[in-house]
C-alpha cells in the first residue's frame, strides 16, 4: 500500500506542476473565486494520497477576518488546515525553494519569514495586516518550528503584535485559536519532520503507517481590545492546550466505549 501511495504522491506532485500551477497563477492575477478551490482541493488529494484523514471539530468563528492561530506538529498541518479553509499562512522561508509545494505555497500569497531574523519582523507584521485589511484568513504557528506534538511549545508574541495595533484602532479582526493533534485511531502519534530528519525517510514512514488521523478542534474566539501582544500569545497558548486535553479526553472515552 506505501508503494502505491508513493506512486499517487508523485503523479499529484506531477499533475499539480502541469495542469493546477498555471490556472492557479491565472486565476490569482485576475481575481477569480476559483483560486480557492483549488486550494482545498488539491490539499485534499494530498492528504488522501499520503494518508492524512482530516477529523475537523468545531468550526471556525464566523466573523472574518480571521487570524488563526494554532500549534505545530509537522508540515502536514498546513495541508490539513487547507484541506478546510482557503487560508493564507506565514511560513519559514525554506517552505518557498520546496518542489511544487513551495511553488503552490507562493502562488497562494503565502507570507514567508526568515527565521531568526528580528530585523524582518516588521516587514512580516505589515505584510499580515495587509492580508486581514484585504479581508483574508491567515494561519500563524508561533511556536515556531514543529514539534514531536507531545507538548505545546511557548507561543512567541511577535507575529501577534498586528493584533494588538489593529484592536487600538477599532478594526480587530477575530483571533480564532486552533488544535492540531495525530492519531492512529487508538492513541496520539508522532508525525513530526523536526531536528536533522531528512524528509524522504520521514515522508516513506508517514505512508507506511496507513491511515493517520488529524484533529484539528476549532476554539472560540479571543477578545483582542485592550490586550497586549504577550498577553494574547499567552491566553491562546492555554485555549490551544485546553482543546488538545479535551480532545486526548474524548479518544479515551471512545477507546473505553470500544473495550465495552
Amino acid at each position: 500500500m506505501a508503494y502505491l501511495r508513493a506512486l499517487a504522491f508523485v503523479l499529484t506532485l506531477a499533475g499539480a506542476f502541469i495542469f493546477l500551477v498555471p490556472l492557479q497563477a491565472l486565476a490569482r492575477r485576475r481575481g477569480w473565486p476559483i483560486q480557492h478551490a483549488i486550494q482545498t482541493r488539491f490539499c485534499r488529494a494530498v492528504c488522501a494520497v499520503i494518508g492524512i484523514k482530516v477529523d475537523a471539530r468545531g468550526a471556525l468563528p464566523s466573523k472574518t477576518p480571521r487570524f488563526v492561530v494554532a500549534n505545530h506538529v509537522s508540515w502536514t498541518d498546513i495541508i490539513a488546515l487547507a484541506s478546510l479553509y482557503p487560508f493564507v499562512f506565514l511560513a519559514k522561508s525554506e517552505v518557498a525553494s520546496w518542489p511544487v509545494l513551495g511553488l503552490l505555497a507562493r502562488l497562494q500569497g503565502t507570507i514567508f519569514v526568515e527565521r531568526g531574523a528580528r530585523q524582518d519582523i516588521s516587514r512580516v507584521n505589515d505584510s499580515l495586516a495587509d492580508v486581514l485589511r484585504a479581508g483574508g484568513d491567515l494561519v500563524v504557528f508561533p511556536e515556531g518550528t514543529s514539534s514531536d506534538g507531545a507538548v505545546v511549545l511557548p507561543f512567541r508574541s511577535a507575529h501577534f503584535a498586528p493584533l494588538e495595533a489593529m484592536a487600538a484602532r477599532g478594526e480587530a479582526p477575530t483571533l480564532a485559536p486552533v488544535a492540531i493533534s495525530y492519531a492512529d485511531g487508538v492513541r496520539r502519534i508522532d508525525v513530526g519532520w523536526y531536528g536533522d530528519m531528512s524528509f524522504l525517510p520521514h515522508l516513506w514512514r508517514l505512508m507506511k503507517r496507513g491511515r493517520t488521523l488529524c484533529h484539528i478542534a476549532f476554539g472560540d474566539a479571543i477578545e483582542t481590545t485592550g490586550k497586549n501582544r504577550k498577553t494574547l500569545a499567552a491566553e491562546t497558548r492555554a485555549r490551544v492546550c485546553e482543546s488538545l486535553a479535551s480532545v486526548d479526553g474524548a479518544d479515551r472515552d471512545a477507546r473505553q466505549l470500544q473495550r465495552q
